[in-house]
C-alpha cells in the first residue's frame, strides 16, 4: 500500500469516526407532538415513563426499520398545559386509539389518556437540523423546547436557540485535505529525509471573536512513531497545520446549549 492510499484510508477513518456509529447505533425517529396548533418532533420518549404501558405497547409493536428500533411511534398533545397520548403508530400503518376494550383502558379518563406518569423534562426539537450524530437522539436543531412537567402538567418551558457556526462540506473539504496532506508530507521528506513513520497533529478551533468565529487553532501532536523524532519537524507541522485550517475553516463549529461546540480532528501523515 502506497503512502497516498494509507493517507487517504486513515484520513476518512479519523474525519468521520466521531460522526458515525454500527448499524445497531442508527439515528431514531422522535415522537410527535402537537402544541399550541403546530406539531413538532419530540426527541423524548414519554411512555418509558410508565413500565407497565411501555410493556403493552411493546408486545404489540413491530420493528420494520431500522430508524425505529421500539417499533411504534407515539402521538401526543398539549392542552390546556395537559400532556394527552392521543394515539400509537405501529409500523406507520396500524393506529391504536384509546379507547375502552384496549391496553389503555386503564388509563381513560373522559374519553382520552392524560400522561400523569410523567414527571419530567421532555426535549421538543424545530427549524433545521444543524448537527447529526448516527446513534439514538444525538442530535441537534434550531430551535429546541425544553418543557418539565409534574404529573403530565406543564410547569415550565425553557427554549434553546441553536446554530451552525461553520459548515461541514464533504465534497469540497476532503479533496482539499487530501491535497494538503500530500503535498506537505512530500516537503516534509525533502526538508528531513531520515525521517520516516506516522505522525498525527490534533486540531481545535480557538480563540473565538463577537461573532463566534474562530481567530486561531490549537495544533497539537497526537501520535508521534517517527523513527528521528524533530522538534523543529513538529513546531512547523503543526503551525502549517493550523494555518491550513484557520484560512480554509473547512470543519464545522456550532453553537449548542449555549456554548460553541465542535468535534477534534486529526490530520495523518506518513512520511517515506
Amino acid at each position: 500500500m502506497n503512502r497516498k492510499t494509507l493517507s487517504s484510508i486513515v484520513l476518512s477513518l479519523l474525519l468521520w469516526l466521531a460522526a458515525t456509529a454500527n448499524a445497531s447505533a442508527t439515528g431514531q425517529d422522535g415522537e410527535i407532538l402537537y402544541w399550541n396548533g403546530k406539531e413538532y418532533e419530540m426527541l423524548s420518549l414519554p411512555l418509558k415513563y410508565n413500565d407497565e404501558l411501555d410493556r403493552l405497547v411493546a408486545q404489540v409493536a413491530d420493528f420494520t426499520v431500522t430508524s425505529n428500533w421500539r417499533g411504534y411511534q407515539g402521538h401526543w398533545s398539549i392542552q390546556d398545559n395537559q400532556l394527552y397520548l392521543d394515539s400509537i403508530v405501529i409500523s406507520y400503518q396500524k393506529v391504536l386509539i384509546p379507547q375502552k376494550d384496549s391496553i389503555f383502558s386503564k388509563y381513560l379518563k373522559d374519553g382520552k389518556v392524560p400522561a400523569t406518569w410523567v414527571s419530567d423534562t421532555l426535549r421538543v426539537v424545530s427549524g433545521k437540523c444543524i448537527k447529526y450524530e448516527h446513534m439514538g437522539f444525538a442530535r441537534y436543531y434550531e430551535h429546541e423546547d425544553f418543557i418539565a412537567f409534574k404529573d403530565g402538567v406543564v410547569q415550565s418551558v425553557r427554549r434553546e436557540e441553536q446554530k451552525c457556526l461553520i459548515k461541514w462540506d464533504e465534497r469540497t473539504a476532503v479533496p482539499k485535505i487530501h491535497q494538503f496532506i500530500d503535498e506537505l508530507t512530500a516537503q516534509l521528506h525533502a526538508r528531513y529525509p531520515k525521517t520516516h513513520g506516522y505522525i498525527g497533529v490534533s486540531i481545535l478551533y480557538s480563540d473565538f471573536d463577537n461573532n463566534m468565529m474562530p481567530t486561531n487553532v490549537e495544533a497539537t501532536i497526537s501520535k508521534n512513531t517517527l523513527t528521528h523524532p524533530n522538534p523543529k519537524l513538529e513546531r512547523e507541522l503543526c503551525e502549517k497545520v493550523s494555518n491550513f485550517v484557520l484560512i480554509n475553516r473547512i470543519f464545522p463549529l456550532y453553537y449548542i446549549k449555549g456554548k460553541i461546540t465542535q468535534d477534534g480532528r486529526c490530520f495523518p501523515f506518513q512520511i517515506p
